[in-house]
């Protein structure tokens, strides 16, 4: 009797590449990415010709290439100790990610500002003067106010001074002491997009791809964690009969989304999804000097839209239509995780919204919101803090 292959058992390995389309050997111990829902495509290219052969039937077609796609879930979590990597850095450097790596606080101590409002604080001397040097990073803040707050940055000055995600009741001042805590943020890029090499494991099968970048979808849910659905394209190497590996995973578990802080333009909104497409038009240019007759993956677009479904609100709360209406961009943020090294964080500066429409949850009237995140290289920002 045949053996049967069973999905359960599988394994997924990416290592970023040194050089492009040149494959790596990803380790089972530093290079393993847990994954759920793991799909496998082959899409092969064929010519079918239109020869005379004597006959009704053709002579069937010639294949030109084989390309290959790969789609799987990852649970968004941090890697246990804040302004490491976490497990899935690679993977989104390889769909058009910059990854920053804060290991250490900055400063070292907290340190006083030197001017404030209730939206803005300006940072003091010993950070950067650099315009957007810290976009997208938490900003712990002690002191005024009293009990302490983090809140995010969503645009930094070269006069040092960021404004914030967050509305407080009392202007910040030079009471309020700052300090920027350790993390790993990931940003929209444009240039300098590295490709992969993916090994992916079924059961006694391995599959080989080289060249691969993808394209991930960000959706955080109440009440469940969120995850992160990519779809890489790449090249096929090689398959061969090899065993699952004994592979290393990072043993943190995603924290829930819960208890956290969910912000529409500074104010807390209750709601089911966020969900944020980052867009990316993944193409294979041809090239015949290739083994498969295309060149590597390539990121040629990045369109990025998504989605909310706040509850609705008296039109005095919030003006959904007329924000719509004057395409007046909103700050989106959400926040989650309570452990150093485990928390989650997205946030969108500028959000255009592109359509509005009503929603019934459960008897709760919802609205739903498209947006646009709007800016170059800066439409949104992923942080693992």
């Amino acid at each position: 009797m045949a053996t049967l292959l069973r999905a359960r058992n599988a394994a997924v390995l990416f290592k970023q590449e040194a050089t492009e389309d040149v494959p790596e050997t990803p380790s089972a111990s530093t290079d393993a990415v847990k994954v759920e829902n793991l799909q496998v495509n082959f899409n092969p290219q064929q010519v079918q010709t239109n020869e005379h052969t004597g006959s009704l039937d053709s002579s069937g077609p010639i294949p030109v290439g084989l390309q290959v796609s790969v789609s799987f879930d990852v649970l968004m979590k941090g890697p246990g100790t804040a302004g490491q990597a976490p497990e899935v850095g690679a993977l989104l450097k390889a769909c058009g990610w910059a990854e920053t790596l804060t290991s250490s606080a900055i400063p070292a101590s907290p340190e006083a500002a030197t001017a404030g409002s209730t939206t803005t604080v300006t940072l003091g001397a010993s950070f950067s003067a650099t315009a957007q040097t810290y976009r997208g990073m938490p900003l712990s803040l002690t002191v005024n106010p009293s009990a302490g707050a983090t809140p995010f940055i969503t645009d930094y000055s070269s006069s040092k001074v960021a404004t914030l995600t967050d509305l407080f009741s009392t202007a910040l001042d030079t009471t309020t002491l700052c300090q920027i805590l350790p993390n790993a943020l990931y940003s929209p890029a444009s240039t300098g997009i590295p490709s992969g090499t993916m090994e992916v494991y079924r059961d006694g099968v391995k599959y080989v791809f080289a060249g691969a970048r993808g394209a991930p979808v960000f959706n955080i849910s109440t009440q469940n964690v969120g995850r992160i659905s990519f779809n890489f394209s790449g090249r096929f190497v090689s398959q061969s009969d090899v065993g699952v590996p004994a592979a290393t995973y990072d043993a943190t578990r995603p924290p829930a989304f819960k208890a956290a802080a969910m912000l529409l333009q500074r104010s807390a909104v209750a709601l089911r999804s966020l969900s944020l497409d980052v867009g990316n038009n993944l193409v294979f240019p041809p090239d015949p000097n290739a083994a498969q007759g295309f060149g590597p993956a390539q990121i040629t677009q990045r369109d990025m839209s998504g989605s909310i479904d706040p509850n609705k609100t008296l039109v005095a709360t919030r003006n959904v239509i007329d924000d719509l209406d004057n395409a007046t961009p909103n700050i989106i943020h959400a926040r989650w995780g309570s452990t150093a090294g485990n928390r989650c964080a997205v946030t969108i500066p500028q959000a255009v919204f592109t359509g509005v429409g009503e929603g019934n949850d459960n008897g709760i009237l919802t609205e739903e919101i498209q947006f646009f995140p709007q800016g170059q290289d800066s439409g949104a920002f992923i942080c693992f803090w």
